[in-house]
């Protein structure tokens, strides 16, 4: 009888342990507080319906009036914690701004993605997240204007996704005054809008059957591209090396003495030999890098526009997450 009862409570006991919030974030390192400047749901329990409000910023998401506005620059680093999960998707974070007031900001309406990271080297990014202690960094895009904006973070877990409805929405929105250069962001998407329960990474009907994870994109566009205000566009680094041979010109004189009984004559003639040059160009594109011995820890940062650190890994393989950031996993 004792076993009966346990069994369906421990079921139950995992099943909370699975649910998630997010509770604090870094910038730079430097902390405001536990759950300081994000706007905390009312519980741990997923959003499941991707048409409500509630997709943008979670339950009662949509209020910040009581919620600080965290200072930050463009390009800062921003690190966030969240409730870790066994259970596997990806992790999205977003932008939506400058806006008028973060406090008042709804979340609803047009965001751009700044991160992304799906299923890299055998873990889906819950994997890396609890690898991690529940810690995960990127980077806030450098081409970014002055003004209050909304962050979004968003865990996606596709365990009941093969059940129309049934994949899991844990979501926090944190706000920050950010001061930047200036800059445009594209592509926008809006939500709610750019979900559907039934789209083909929300609705799995064969996750545990025969679904390949390394072909797996998270729902929204691609991670945006911001460009102007006086910075390079978030692009991954391309390195040209160009090599040039200089003309060289060689002249050669020959004289010729022909005598005759009266007469002595000289001719003289000239040859010039020209070198042509010669330019070499190598484009390299680099997007992950292994290494052993020294370099970032795992799951530390090793890449990213700006990044001065290590950019190859002590152990795993340094993984690009967005043009700001990389990771060693």
């Amino acid at each position: 009888m004792l076993s009966k009862i346990a069994i369906p409570s421990l079921f139950m006991i995992a099943q909370v342990l699975a649910h998630q919030n997010l509770h604090q974030f870094w910038v730079n390192g430097v902390s405001p507080g536990y759950e300081v400047g994000i706007r905390m749901p009312p519980n741990n329990d997923p959003v499941v319906d991707v048409l409500s409000n509630d997709i943008a910023c979670n339950v009662n998401g949509a209020n910040g009036a009581n919620v600080a506005v965290i200072p930050a620059n463009a390009g800062d680093t921003i690190q966030v914690l969240w409730d870790v999960s066994t259970h596997p998707g990806p992790i999205v974070h977003s932008l939506q701004g400058p806006v008028s007031s973060a406090k008042s900001a709804t979340g609803v309406g047009e965001w751009f993605k700044i991160q992304q990271l799906d299923y890299v080297d055998g873990k889906w990014a819950n994997e890396v997240v609890m690898a991690n202690n529940g810690r995960f960094s990127f980077k806030l895009p450098s081409n970014l204007a002055s003004g209050e904006y909304l962050l979004r973070s968003e865990m996606l877990a596709l365990h009941g996704s093969t059940t129309l409805g049934g994949a899991q929405f844990y979501i926090g929105c944190m706000q920050l005054k950010i001061t930047g250069p200036g800059g445009n962001c594209s592509p926008k998407y809006r939500l709610p809008g750019a979900y559907s329960a039934s789209q083909n990474n929300i609705y799995i009907p064969n996750f545990y059957y025969g679904f390949v994870p390394s072909t797996y994109s998270a729902p929204g566009p691609a991670v945006a591209t911001c460009t102007g205000g006086g910075s390079q566009p978030t692009t991954l680094a391309t390195t040209t090396t160009s090599r040039t041979t200089t003309p060289a010109t060689t002249t050669t004189t020959t004289t010729t003495t022909t005598t005759t009984p009266a007469t002595t004559t000289t001719t003289t003639t000239s040859r010039t030999t020209t070198t042509s040059s010669r330019t070499t160009t190598t484009t390299t594109t680099t997007s992950r890098t292994t290494a052993s011995g020294n370099g970032a820890p795992l799951y530390g940062q090793c890449g990213g526009q700006g990044w001065t650190g290590p950019t190859t890994c002590a152990s795993g393989t340094c993984v690009v997450s967005n043009a700001y950031y990389s990771q060693c996993l």
